[in-house]
């Protein structure tokens, strides 16, 4: 069996992230409606914005075999949204390739980002799934992330606001 290797992802990389969260989210067609669909398919796809997340933060790739296979994002602080304060770090787009899912590719992903985001002092750490993502909600709430509060329904789901706090 092919070992999995973790390292922080460049700019370079751009175009195979893109290509992972699409593969990653394409099970996601199926569930919602045309428009929704398209403009997730849209968002996944623009590198610009992926450029901006990596820029503003950190973003790490799961590798075997040299071949991506998944990809986890972590914004820190400071980095406020409509969902996030200032004051919490995020993840955003944790992805796995369906053909290499179930090896543990997102949990491993998922506990480096919580010990990046303690280690650089991080207190709070916040993400925001759905009801569409059983298997992430699965991870998260096994390294120990509560439910804050539901959203409003993003893209016509259910969404829910997780929190962890850090040492």
């Amino acid at each position: 069996m092919d070992t999995l290797h973790l390292r922080a992802a460049q700019q370079g990389d751009l175009p195979q992230i893109a290509a992972l969260l699409l593969k990653s989210y394409q099970e996601f067609k199926q569930v919602l409606e045309p428009g929704f669909w398209t403009k997730m398919e849209g968002s996944l796809q623009d590198t610009e914005s992926l450029s901006q997340l990596l820029e503003k933060g950190h973003c790490f790739l799961s590798l075997i075999a040299h071949q991506v296979v998944g990809v986890i994002f972590l914004m820190p602080s400071g980095n406020p949204t409509t969902i996030y304060p200032a004051n919490w770090a995020y993840i955003r787009l944790l992805g796995v390739d369906p053909d290499q899912r179930g090896k543990g590719i997102g949990n491993r992903l998922t506990g480096h980002v919580i010990e990046v985001a303690a280690k650089n002092g991080e207190k709070l750490i916040g993400l925001h799934t759905s009801t569409i993502m059983p298997a992430a909600r699965r991870i998260y709430e096994g390294f120990g992330f509560k439910i804050v509060r539901q959203l409003d329904p993003i893209m016509g789901q259910e969404y829910w606001l997780y929190l962890k706090e850090l040492g």
